[in-house]
């Protein structure tokens, strides 16, 4: 075949290959993931590792006596959240929980709210395949159907507006006695 003819047939193989099905990407489907009990440690105190019945570990730091995930819950939730995702990259292995404490970090105001249900926010050290640690981040962890979910928050880090070390204004006749001198 001529030079010629292999340009001319160029746009038409583009054209005729834009037709072609597209192949769909492997998805695999382990099913409705395995239900996971809600633990509660016994009691929380400070510089005491609690353990579930089943002997796993809750996070070192406890705030409160609440329903929290344990460390191979929390790392099913992640595994879950990665198999998930659509998105390319490289992920960390694992996570390791630091500290929880109840109630859900709102990625808006970068506040805690508080629910009836088993909602926690923890200190989450991201592992990579050795071990280390990668980052530590705040992470929402939530009971719903029969496992514990995760979610990632990513709050603002700009410091709020009105901490710009602004000075109050002063009273003019603050130098008249009996005022009160606030500064």
């Amino acid at each position: 075949m001529s030079r010629a003819a292999v340009v001319l047939s160029l746009p038409i193989m583009l054209v005729l290959s834009a037709c072609a099905a597209p192949q769909p990407w492997p998805v695999t489907d382990y099913g409705p993931p395995a239900r996971e009990p809600m633990y509660t440690p016994a009691a929380v105190k400070p510089g005491r590792l609690e353990y579930a019945p089943d002997r796993s570990t809750f996070a070192p730091i406890l705030t409160e006596r609440f329903p929290y995930p344990t460390q191979p819950e929390a790392n099913a939730a992640y595994r879950r959240l990665l198999a998930g995702s659509a998105r390319d990259g490289n992920f960390p292995a694992s996570v390791w929980l630091f500290g929880c404490k109840p109630g859900a970090l709102d990625e808006q105001t970068a506040r805690v709210i508080r629910y009836r249900g088993p909602v926690v926010h923890c200190a989450t050290d991201f592992l990579d395949g050795s071990g280390r640690r990668v980052r530590r981040e705040a992470v929402n962890f939530y009971y719903y159907g029969d496992v514990w979910n995760i979610q990632p928050v990513y709050p603002p880090r700009s410091a709020v507006p009105w901490r710009n070390r602004e000075r109050s204004p002063k009273d003019f006749w603050r130098w008249l006695p009996g005022r009160d001198r606030y500064e």
